[in-house]
């Protein structure tokens, strides 16, 4: 439960970054890992949320890459889950950038990567 609240704060926190440094910049969050009721949750899956799908995507193209995707975790010594993994994968073999970010450094730090699409 710690981590899972210690993500959430990670990504309000990187939420309003972007919005603040980059204000033209699309982008969305998944509910991943946001508890809910059953009904709730029938209801999301019969919607299409998709277990596993990155906790938040960047509808920025680059020159290189379609968008980003960003799979959230806590810190170091948190690790993302087999489907998580496979999305992950799945993503960059269809032209997107991306990522498991481990802490607010990491994930400010990749996405400016990405947007200055610093890949040497």
């Amino acid at each position: 439960m710690k981590n899972r609240q210690t993500e959430l704060l990670l990504q309000i926190g990187v939420v309003k970054w972007l919005k603040l440094q980059f204000p033209e910049i699309r982008f969305c969050a998944s509910a991943g890992g946001m508890r809910t009721s059953l009904s709730v949750a029938k209801k999301m899956k019969a919607s299409g949320y998709v277990k596993g799908f990155p906790d938040l995507f960047l509808y920025h193209p680059t020159n290189r890459h379609n968008g980003m995707a960003i799979e959230l975790k806590a810190d170091k010594t948190c690790y993302p889950s087999k489907v998580q993994k496979q999305w992950v994968s799945d993503l960059n073999d269809r032209g997107y950038y991306a990522v498991v970010c481990k802490g607010f450094d990491h994930t400010i730090e990749e996405i400016t990567r990405y947007l200055n699409e610093d890949f040497d």
